[in-house]
């Protein structure tokens, strides 16, 4: 047993050697379903406004099904270890994870280069594009009780959201995710679960799989998918809304 131990050990050291990088795996998860979500299920039942929810078309509220499904991801994620949790600035996502959070005793950081963003699959006009992106638009804050698990990014724009407007942004934003990626861990293996949004989502996988043009299905509320670093530092997809 020893021996094949030892065998197995030297054939992974050699095969790291051979490649120059250790895999990042990878897990990203998007948020839970917020009153936001739901505006045309309303709008198509016909329902009044004036008899909405008052979670209905708030970005920073969970319907009562994705209070259950921020619930949820506590057992979602339990058999997993993350060297590193890395989350979007906005209320839904930072409490999405919160109840995970709080169950582990883990803490993640906060990047702004995970924001949401429009349509990502419209290229801006000339004079669409922000050129300067990282300036941040609105300080980020904490409440008390999310500084005990959350803590900004101490680099720019650490401290500040990023309004992701367009395609070219989107790409950007999904640039210094990767390069973020491969700096902080330097070749070394890694864990790592980001938690972000939909389109911000597509625009990752296109950016990690060298697929620039690459077609995704909806990713569901509280759905992830899984990535592992090849050895040219491209990703292969494992799993999408939990299907191999």
């Amino acid at each position: 047993m020893k021996t094949h131990l030892y065998w197995r050990a030297l054939f992974l050291l050699l095969a790291l050697a051979a490649t120059g990088r250790a895999e990042i795996n990878l897990l990203y998860l998007r948020h839970a379903e917020g009153g936001h979500n739901v505006v045309r299920k309303f709008q198509e039942a016909g329902i009044p406004t004036n008899e909405w929810p008052a979670y209905v078309g708030k970005d920073s509220a969970f319907t009562p099904e994705g209070e259950a499904q921020a619930q949820a991801v506590v057992d979602h994620l339990q058999k997993h270890t993350f060297d590193l949790i890395a989350v979007s600035p906005t209320w839904r996502t930072r409490n999405t994870i919160l109840p995970y959070l709080k169950a582990t005793g883990q803490k993640a950081e906060i990047w702004p280069e995970l924001a949401e963003t429009a349509n990502t699959d419209v290229l801006p006009s000339e004079g669409e594009i922000n050129p300067d992106l990282w300036s941040g638009k609105r300080a980020i804050r904490l409440s008390a009780e999310e500084a005990d698990f959350f803590h900004l990014r101490a680099d720019p724009p650490g401290l500040h959201e990023l309004v992701v407007s367009n395609r070219l942004e989107a790409v950007a934003c999904a640039e210094r995710v990767e390069t973020l990626l491969r700096d902080r861990f330097n070749d070394q293996p890694a864990r790592v679960l980001l938690v972000g949004h939909g389109n911000a989502s597509r625009t990752l996988l296109r950016q990690l799989t060298r697929q620039p043009d690459a077609r995704a299905e909806h990713l569901g509320n509280t759905r992830s998918w899984t990535g592992k670093e090849q050895p040219d530092g491209s990703y292969a997809i494992e799993r999408y809304n939990e299907r191999p």
